[in-house]
């Protein structure tokens, strides 16, 4: 039988590519070690900083601390002031960002290109950096990612939206399932694999930035690399076909 720890820790691992990256998740798999052998033998539970990603302290001023960073990433990367500007987003990235809707709408263009055609349609945005950056990430990986594109971009921001939200007390512990159950089963019916997921998410994340120079680029394939290759990952012991029902 599959436990429930597993398959809640299945569901929250969508986040790892998401802006906010895995290195809090390896934080605490550090803290709870041995992770997966105490998984296994049925001694781990799913605490609450497990489940929001967010290691808990005694120390009320780090608690303070770590609070505020916290606070101040949704706002930047987010647009997340309180609670109300946080149900906007989390229906943003719920529903399919027009991030995705753009990332389509370029890539069934230039799909229809022959190949020299595709490559003067880009070309003649050189002037446009902005613009020449996107097509050339699209022009990049459009056969490589399913027909879903980048909606693992969305998939993974928005459960890390859940994450901490539950963390700064936007979100509900109840309401959780009702966004992570119905966003886990989309990602694996869209998706054959972690890494086809991950790529597709750190894809979408590339194209969401206004310019991509080589260290935005090497920062984001590092996030990647972390989540798909380090032996702790949960992508690493967790079956992507896992029976989520």
């Amino acid at each position: 039988m599959i436990s429930t720890e597993l398959k809640q820790l299945w569901k929250i691992s969508l986040s790892m590519t998401s802006t906010w990256g895995p290195e809090k998740d390896f934080e605490l798999m550090e803290k709870y070690k041995p992770f997966w052998k105490k998984l296994k033998r049925g001694k781990l539970r799913i605490t609450s900083e497990i489940l929001h990603g967010v290691s808990e302290s005694s120390s009320s001023f780090f608690e303070r601390q770590q609070s505020s960073r916290i606070k101040t990433y949704l706002q930047k990367v987010f647009y997340i002031f309180d609670e109300d500007s946080y149900r906007k987003c989390l229906d943003y990235f719920f529903n399919g960002t027009n991030i995705k809707k753009s990332f389509e709408d370029k890539r069934n263009l230039i799909l229809a290109l022959p190949q020299k055609e595709r490559s003067l349609y880009i070309n003649s945005f050189a002037h446009q950096r902005e613009e020449h950056g996107k097509l050339s990430i699209i022009n990049q990986y459009c056969t490589a990612l399913p027909s879903e594109g980048i909606m693992a971009y969305d998939i993974s921001n928005c459960v890390c939206i859940c994450r901490l939200g539950l963390y700064q007390g936007y979100l509900k512990e109840g309401e959780l399932s009702s966004y992570l159950d119905p966003l886990a089963l989309k990602a694996q019916e869209n998706y054959s694999s972690f890494e086809e997921f991950g790529l597709s998410s750190i894809v979408g994340l590339l194209y969401s930035m206004d310019e991509v120079d080589l260290n935005a680029y090497n920062y984001c394939m590092d996030k990647l690399k972390l989540a798909v290759t380090h032996p702790q990952s949960y992508w690493n012991n967790i079956d992507w076909n896992l029976n989520l029902s």
